[in-house]
């Protein structure tokens, strides 16, 4: 009886150490990406992640897929989990299923079997707060996929009409973001140290491209 108790836990430690943690992150998106990426990656500097940044300005979900490139981004950077931080030139679509179901799949190929987040877009001052993209997109994630709405977030813009918040905006909002993230089960820590409020890090990898420029 004595034998079999030990083995029991010997089998339960093996499994609780083998659980899965993050320690590595790749951020492709928008020109949302930048600053989000620098405040994750002071996160992860405090608790033992990393991130890797691909910025691509003026990108969509289609203009990504279509690259190819995804696939080796992840072969290249060894990612336990990828950010996408894409949807704001989608975001006023009347229909975004008939746009983004397609190349969403194609994601979920391209990504193999690497989990997802997806940071949504935030709302577009005078233009809209894209409630049916992010209804849609909530609702569409892959089986690995989490998705984290960003319509309620009080961000401040860099100008009345301009959609971009500014930095420090960028970084409460990545502040919310991380908040959520332990409720994703994706082995991040269930509570984390957290930097210095508006602390920034850009990471070792950092790849930024313009609207015309190629990935």
């Amino acid at each position: 009886m004595r034998k079999f108790v030990t083995t029991l836990l010997l089998g339960v430690l093996c499994v609780l150490s083998s659980s899965a943690s993050v320690s590595r992150v790749l951020f492709i998106g928008d020109s949302m990406t930048g600053w989000l990426s620098e405040r994750l990656e002071a996160y992860g500097a405090l608790n033992g992640f990393e991130v890797s940044t691909v910025i691509w300005d003026g990108s969509t979900l289609t203009k990504w897929v279509n690259t190819g490139k995804i696939p080796g981004f992840i072969a290249q950077y060894k990612p336990d989990v990828v950010f996408v931080c894409l949807g704001l030139n989608e975001l006023l679509v009347k229909n975004p299923g008939t746009r983004m179901a397609a190349p969403l799949e194609k994601l979920e190929k391209q990504l193999g079997d690497v989990p997802m987040v997806w940071v949504g877009p935030p709302t577009w001052p005078g233009k809209g707060d894209g409630a049916a993209f992010n209804q849609w997109m909530g609702a569409h994630m892959p089986a690995d996929g989490h998705y984290f709405n960003s319509q309620s977030q009080q961000l401040a813009r860099q100008s009345a009409t301009n959609p971009h918040p500014t930095r420090p905006a960028c970084a409460k909002w990545m502040d919310a973001v991380v908040k959520w993230l332990p409720s994703t089960g994706l082995g991040f820590p269930a509570q984390f140290k957290a930097p210095a409020a508006g602390e920034m890090k850009r990471s070792k990898n950092y790849i930024y491209r313009r609207m015309k420029q190629t990935l």
